[in-house]
Formats: structure tokens, C-alpha cells, sequence
């Protein structure tokens, strides 16, 4: 496994760096320390030719702003907080709200993704590992209590790249971190990158989350005879169809919407999530994990101008797969499929997700 590091620009003064892993088989992954974005992830399609399968960029500028979160870290809460408000330990918590006026959305301004982490690396024959390591401070989030986090990347020789989300507070808090990446495993090298309309997505879960205006949950229902009844492989495009006729996808303008997972955990510590696929490339994606939901997200709102490539990504141009506990599940909490995964200094906070590439059999 081959390590590149190379200085990234600035940020805030300080020296941000991309962290570029190489397997023996050519296929890489680069990272930077600003956010903890993935920038870039290449892999093989099945005649063997390398391209990128995520939306990146090479200029720190469009990290520093990054209004779609591509790539990012995102945390302590990923997903919204109705009313930016909760009660905790008896005690309210109010922050400004950063979307529509009244919801928190991703934990910014003080999230995850604005924060220059402090990076190590290390590799052996068969894998590499970045790790990043801040302190979030309640003075500065206000958020309950001063937590210290630690997200380590660990990318593999057969191509899967692991996320292990550790944590600690000197009080009692809670934690739903994820990852914003967004994929397109047909292969963004192109001139042009594009929709994700052909690729077929399946998801292990029985029940999905209803949102209000605003996609806000109200509650978890069945899957069934919903467009989101995606335990079988549907192709993204035949999905959409349903906007003109369904609320949910109406108010989501497309698929953004959080999934229940249904497979157990097996004896990886895992469980499957989703699977992406694209037969004309012959990638696949495979989604492995320990948390109970996961957000898929199909850039629907997405407009962003890649100005080293002169692109843009806009709508439906990737995919979102954000492991996840249910949003707003501290307003919900006891309801079925609402969970809230508090930790403190004796207690830590742990997980992990796993994205697996390879080509379809």
C-alpha cells in the first residue's frame, strides 16, 4: 500500500493536507485533514479501467465553503434537529438554525466538517489508515459536554474502505455521526457526469421514515407498496417516476429520505445496508454497518461548480448512503426505530461502516 501526502492550500492559517492511499491494484482513495472529506475514491470497472466514483474537488477553497457537505465528516448529529432545540439531561439546548429558518441540519456551523483535524497515517502490506483526531469543546458547540473525537480511515487491498467513528465526553451526550459522500459509481471522468437515472440501488429495510415539509420525521412505516420498497434492486430512474404521484417523494424532491435497516448484525460487527450497482461499468457498491438507519440521498438539491474542472455536479448527478441513527431521534425518543445513542467518559461511543467495491458477478 502506497501513502502520497501533499500540502492542500490553507485554512484559517493553518496547513490543511490531502492523504492520497494506493493499492497494488491502482485503485486509491484521498482525504483531507480540513472536514475529514473524502476527496476522491478511483476504482476499476470491470475491463479493468480505473476512474473516479465520487464528486471531489482538488482546490480547498470549494472544501472550506462547502455548502453540500461532499465528502465531509459529519457530526456530533448528522441529519436535522426539528426546532435547532432539544432537551437533554433535563437541561435545553438551542442553537441557530441553518436550514428553512427553524431546522439544525448537520450540526453546522461547529460540526465535524468545519474543523481542521489533526492527522496521522500509517500502512502495512494490506492496508492504510488515516487518523483524525479533535476536540469539540461546549464553550464553542454548545452542545452537551466537551467531547473528544476520534474517526479513523482505513483503506483496504480488495478495495473497501472502512469508517470507525470513536468518541468520549466528560459528561453525558449523545452522537450520530456519518459520512456525506457522494457516488456515482459509473464513473465521473467524463466531460460531463452523469445521472445516476441508470444505476440500481437495494436497500435492507423493512420500514422508512414519513418526514413532514421540511423533511422533518414524523414516524416510521412499512416499506411496502411505497416507492421505497427498495429491498429488491430498483433502478433509480424507474423510482423517480413516483414524484408526480407521491407525497414523500414530493417533499424530498426525489429520494432523501432515512431507511430502518432490517439484517441482523453478523459476526463482522456488521450489517449489510445497500447495494449500488451499474451494470454498464460493472461496479458495485456494498454498504456494511452498525448503526440502525441509513439515509439515502439522491443530490437532489445539489448545484455545485467544480471550477479546476470547469463541471458542474448538479442534481441527480450522485448518491448519498449516510449511516445514520433516525433523525431527530431526540425528539422521538422510546418510539420504535427512534434511537438515541448517548455515551460519557466510562461509557465511549463506537462505530463503524464499511464501503466495498468491486464488479458485479
Amino acid at each position: 500500500m502506497r501513502i502520497e501526502i501533499t500540502p492542500f492550500g490553507l485554512f484559517n492559517r493553518r496547513e490543511a493536507f490531502k492523504y492520497t492511499f494506493t493499492n497494488n491494484k491502482g485503485s486509491s482513495c484521498s482525504f483531507t485533514n480540513l472536514g475529514g472529506c473524502i476527496t476522491s475514491i478511483r476504482m476499476p470497472d470491470k475491463k479493468g479501467n480505473i476512474d473516479e466514483v465520487i464528486l471531489g474537488f482538488d482546490d480547498i477553497k470549494q472544501y472550506a465553503k462547502n455548502p453540500g457537505f461532499l465528502g465531509a465528516l459529519i457530526g456530533p448529529v448528522g441529519n436535522r434537529i426539528s426546532g435547532a432545540a432539544f432537551e437533554f439531561e433535563n437541561k435545553k439546548y438551542t442553537f441557530a438554525p441553518n436550514e428553512n429558518g427553524t431546522t439544525l441540519l448537520h450540526s453546522v456551523p461547529f460540526g465535524f466538517d468545519r474543523q481542521l483535524w489533526d492527522a496521522s497515517v500509517c500502512a502495512d502490506a494490506d492496508r492504510a489508515q488515516l487518523v483524525l483526531r479533535h476536540s469539540f469543546l461546549n464553550a464553542q458547540t454548545g452542545f452537551p459536554g466537551n467531547i473528544e473525537a476520534c474517526v479513523t480511515y482505513t483503506f483496504f487491498e480488495n478495495d473497501s474502505l472502512r469508517i470507525d467513528y470513536k468518541a468520549t465526553s466528560d459528561a453525558p451526550t449523545f452522537m450520530s455521526p456519518t459520512n456525506h459522500t457522494y457516488f456515482n459509481i459509473a464513473g465521473t471522468c467524463k466531460k460531463r457526469v452523469p445521472s445516476v437515472n441508470r444505476q440500481t440501488v437495494q436497500v435492507y429495510a423493512d420500514k422508512y421514515t414519513v418526514v413532514a415539509p421540511g423533511c422533518i420525521p414524523i414516524k416510521n412505516e412499512s416499506v411496502e407498496g411505497t416507492p421505497f420498497d427498495l429491498r429488491q434492486p430498483v433502478k433509480l430512474g424507474d423510482g423517480f417516476k413516483y414524484e408526480k404521484e407521491n407525497e414523500q417523494m414530493q417533499l424530498g424532491s426525489g429520494y432523501d429520505h432515512n431507511f430502518i435497516l432490517s439484517e441482523q448484525i453478523d459476526l463482522t460487527g456488521l450489517r449489510r445496508a445497500a447495494t449500488v450497482s451499474d451494470r454498464i461499468s460493472g461496479r458495485v457498491l456494498d454498504v456494511y454497518t452498525d448503526m440502525p438507519a441509513m439515509q439515502l440521498y439522491t443530490a437532489n438539491h445539489l448545484r455545485r461548480y467544480n471550477a479546476s474542472e470547469k463541471r458542474w455536479y448538479g442534481k441527480r448527478k450522485a448518491l448519498c448512503l449516510e449511516t445514520q441513527c433516525t433523525p431527530d431521534s431526540i425528539h422521538h425518543e422510546g418510539e420504535e426505530g427512534f434511537q438515541v445513542m448517548k455515551f460519557d467518559k466510562e461509557h465511549p461511543f463506537s462505530s463503524s461502516t464499511v464501503y466495498s467495491f468491486g464488479i458485479i458477478k
